[in-house]
């Protein structure tokens, strides 16, 4: 007799059964804890809402988000966290981590990634970038998108083709008049 009371004809009929399932429900098991180890309390990161309404339709625009300004220009701007202090002016100096994508989402500039912070004079930004840095603070961080002419334009630029409209996180460290 078995541990359930019945008699075990053979080992194929059994075990040879119970040991695909015990290892698929182990599994199972295993993976619904990892599941489970997330760290609930931290937010999402704050490039999430259904992927900002898919970076704000390519940048025709229509995004329900009330938190980015758009500009005639084209140029918009979503503050993801407010900073404090005075905004840089164009001869400024200017501290920053940033994050550069194209409307596609590659990434083909990331300070963060080298682990360094870069300094800009404001004035020697591309002009999307430029003009962006009036709405920020020390301490400040933004998401802004450029249309291609406040961008590089018709320039093809290392990892950027021509006429590229971009996306940029950008966290405002320092400001050095």
């Amino acid at each position: 007799m078995n541990a359930w009371g019945s008699r075990a004809t053979s080992t194929a009929g059994g075990l040879g059964v119970m040991k695909p399932r015990l290892i698929f429900v182990s599994l199972v098991t295993m993976l619904a804890i990892a599941g489970c180890d997330r760290n609930e309390s931290q937010p999402p990161p704050a490039v999430d809402d259904l992927a900002l309404e898919r970076r704000v339709q390519a940048f025709g625009q229509t995004a329900t988000a009330a938190d980015i300004a758009w500009r005639s220009s084209g140029l918009g701007i979503r503050i993801i966290t407010p900073g404090e202090g005075s905004a840089p002016k164009m001869t400024d100096v200017v501290r920053v981590h940033y994050t550069g994508r194209l409307k596609d989402g590659t990434v083909f500039d990331d300070s963060r990634a080298r682990g360094k912070p870069q300094d800009f004079v404001v004035n020697r930004l591309i002009t999307g970038w430029a003009a962006a840095m009036s709405s920020l603070q020390p301490g400040g961080r933004a998401e802004i998108f450029i249309p291609p002419k406040l961008g590089y334009g018709g320039m093809k630029v290392a990892g950027v083709p021509p006429n590229s409209g971009l996306i940029f996180d950008v966290e405002l460290l320092a400001v050095n008049p």
